[in-house]
């Protein structure tokens, strides 16, 4: 083999190895940035679902949340477990008992000055926030819902069926004090992950998690048995999801679920490395190229020299 045709392959050498060099860190940078980003949309999962767990331990506090409204026309607020609707006084309940030809007007302004109150439990509060979560197109969106559900609005879906299977599992296989504590064990790259409480999974994009809820104490007025439950629940229509029931304090009985997109690896660089950082390992590659195409210049000038 002549010494030009050995530099050429030597020179094609070394332009290889800094190929799979460039390549190796290319990988290496899509993999962190990628991960960077599975974790950031988990970090954010978990914060939807604390807030969702903070409103109902919020409403818990108060045994649920009355909404009021004034007038006999009002709208009603929205859904609700009981109703109880007062006068404004002594005298308007009076007049409104039977109220003669010539007191019309009175009785008009008796029924505008009406308080009514409509009673939320914990969990209908949760997901009357969920709902305006959904109604302003938030990115991220979360609902609750469980195996069996008094509303069948609230039915899980695959993803939310497969991550009750998986938290039944863990808590087996934990038992309940690990399942009460908030500690992840951590994620996967490849998508999805079960620890004590809490499982996820990406997919098409988007992030599917999923909290356990632990039935407590108060939730077993509603969830206790039909025969034990209250009767608006038994003969309002709205509830009517042949299930609900039969919890257990300790035990999971429901998910807290969160939607959420999920930015690729090159969005999460793009936006978690300044421009100037870019700017500069652009710089950086081209200089090595440069010494690179430097240095095979010299060896082939050192070689025509020695010829």
């Amino acid at each position: 083999m002549s010494r030009q045709s050995s530099g050429f392959a030597s020179g094609l050498a070394l332009v290889g190895l800094v190929g799979v060099l460039v390549a190796a860190l290319g990988t290496a940078a899509w993999w962190t940035a990628d991960n960077l980003a599975q974790g950031r949309a988990v970090s954010e999962g978990r914060i939807v679902a604390d807030m969702a767990e903070t409103v109902g331990r919020w409403a818990s506090q108060y045994g649920g949340v009355h909404a009021r409204t004034q007038g006999a026309a009002a709208a009603l607020p929205g859904s609700f477990l009981t109703r109880n609707v007062y006068a404004g006084g002594d005298g308007d309940a009076a007049l409104l008992n039977g109220a003669k030809a010539e007191q019309r007007q009175g009785e008009r302004e008796a029924m505008a000055r009406i308080e009514t109150y409509y009673w939320k439990n914990p969990a209908l509060i949760q997901r009357e926030v969920a709902d305006v979560l959904m109604a302003t197109n938030s990115q991220a969106q979360y609902r609750m819902t469980a195996r069996t559900v008094l509303n069948r609005n609230n039915a899980p879906n695959p993803f939310e069926i497969e991550a009750l299977d998986a938290l039944q599992k863990a808590f087996q296989e934990h038992g309940a004090e690990a399942m009460a504590k908030a500690t992840p064990l951590g994620g996967s790259h490849v998508g999805l992950k079960a620890s004590p409480n809490e499982y996820w999974k990406i997919q098409g994009g988007q992030l599917l998690y999923a909290r356990a809820v632990i039935a407590q104490k108060s939730c077993l007025r509603c969830h206790d048995t039909p025969e034990n439950a209250p009767d608006f629940l038994r003969t309002n229509q709205q509830f009517n999801g042949g299930g609900g029931f039969g919890y257990k304090v300790g035990q999971p009985v429901g998910v807290i679920s969160v939607k959420l997109p999920v930015q690729t690896g090159l969005q999460a660089a793009s936006q978690s490395v300044p421009t100037a950082a870019w700017a500069a390992l652009g710089v950086a590659a081209l200089a090595g190229l440069g010494v690179v195409g430097l240095a095979f210049k010299r060896r082939q000038g050192a070689m025509a020299t020695a010829d």
